[in-house]
């Protein structure tokens, strides 16, 4: 075969084996099939918890912070969670033992009113474990029940009260509660006692609406304090009720102190501050304690006393706050954690009278 001979052959055996790549590609393209991948099973969650509200997160405060304490419980530990709201009294057995008779593992319980109930039914589900915020600070809770002690904001409210009784104009202040329970009794003791600290001449009022689900009643229980008392700076500690205290105060162009959550996202023109209760980090505290089998040795039958209460930033006032007052705050809360400064925990079962004209 001569030369030219031998090249053309050359040149058809590449171009054979050129296409035959490329048919061996195209048939392991069209033929190969992926190997199935199984599907992830989806774990069942170990530990369930149910929380039991008379209100909802709308008050953006008492029962906003308890659903970020669950939902931080669900997605950091991965816990089963489902929430009751707006849970009247004469539902409160059926739903609580509800829970305990479909196996939760823990049924939380939010809310002074709930108390009563819950130790009752707690005896019936000795199994079930049941947190109580709060829990009354006299009452010893039942073996499988573990409630946070009644004090848990009062050193919050005191310092409320020192900002208070230092931003009044009126020297009138008060307090309007949702009901009258030994916790806030304590809150409001511990706000007039802060207040009365740094003004000797201020008037601290009490109010207790008897309900925590009606706007419109706090609205005309703050009406009237504006205007038969000359109070210039409240408090409140009321959910639903709270948000007509909130009403109140911006129609008539006072500030208000908000609660547990912080609500200047409800009235920023008006919210001053609010006192902050870190409700998560209680019922992390306890939850960590059920998945580290640490619960019947340092939490059952237990009144747990922890300090929640500190106050949110001032946000629309922070330039009316004057900084001789940001700076006696920072004082106080050095000399109460230094226990040069001893916060009240008073209790009484009604609430005190007026002060005198």
């Amino acid at each position: 075969m001569g030369v030219e001979g031998r090249r053309s052959a050359t040149k058809w055996i590449v171009a054979i084996a050129v296409a035959a790549v490329i048919i061996g590609s195209a048939v392991t393209y069209f033929f190969y099939v992926p190997a199935i991948q199984p599907t992830p099973q989806t774990l069942t969650p170990k530990y369930k918890m149910a929380l039991v509200l008379g209100g909802d997160e709308t008050d953006a405060g008492w029962s906003m912070m308890a659903i970020n304490g669950v939902n931080l419980v669900k997605e950091k530990y991965g816990w089963q969670v489902d929430i009751s709201r707006l849970v009247p009294f004469p539902d409160q057995a059926r739903v609580i033992s509800d829970y305990a008779q479909r196996g939760y593992d823990v049924v939380w319980t939010h809310g002074g009113q709930f108390t009563g109930t819950t130790y009752e039914v707690a005896n019936q589900f000795p199994n079930t474990i049941f947190v109580q915020t709060p829990g009354p600070g006299q009452q010893t809770p039942p073996p499988n029940v573990v409630a946070l002690g009644p004090a848990f904001q009062v050193t919050g409210f005191y310092q409320a009260g020192v900002l208070a009784g230092k931003m009044t104009k009126t020297n009138a202040v008060a307090v309007v509660f949702g009901q009258w329970f030994d916790y806030l009794a304590m809150e409001f003791y511990a706000f007039k006692a802060g207040a009365e600290s740094v003004n000797p001449n201020i008037k601290v009022y009490a109010r207790v609406a008897g309900t925590w689900g009606d706007a419109s009643l706090g609205f005309e229980i703050t009406r009237s304090l504006i205007q038969t008392k000359n109070v210039d700076v409240i408090a409140q500690v009321a959910d639903t009720t709270g948000r007509g205290v909130i009403a109140a105060s911006q129609q008539f162009k006072i500030k208000v102190i908000g609660t547990v959550g912080d609500q200047a996202v409800l009235a920023p023109d008006a919210t001053l501050t609010s006192v902050m209760m870190d409700t998560p980090r209680f019922i992390e505290t306890i939850v960590k304690s059920i998945i580290e089998d640490t619960f019947k040795q340092n939490y059952t039958g237990k009144v747990v006393h922890m300090d929640l209460g500190y106050l949110a930033p001032f946000h629309q006032f922070e330039n009316e706050v004057p900084q001789e007052v940001k700076d006696l705050l920072k004082t106080t809360v050095e000399g109460i954690e230094s226990g040069k400064i001893v916060v009240p925990r008073t209790y009484t079962n009604e609430p005190p009278a007026d002060p005198p004209n």
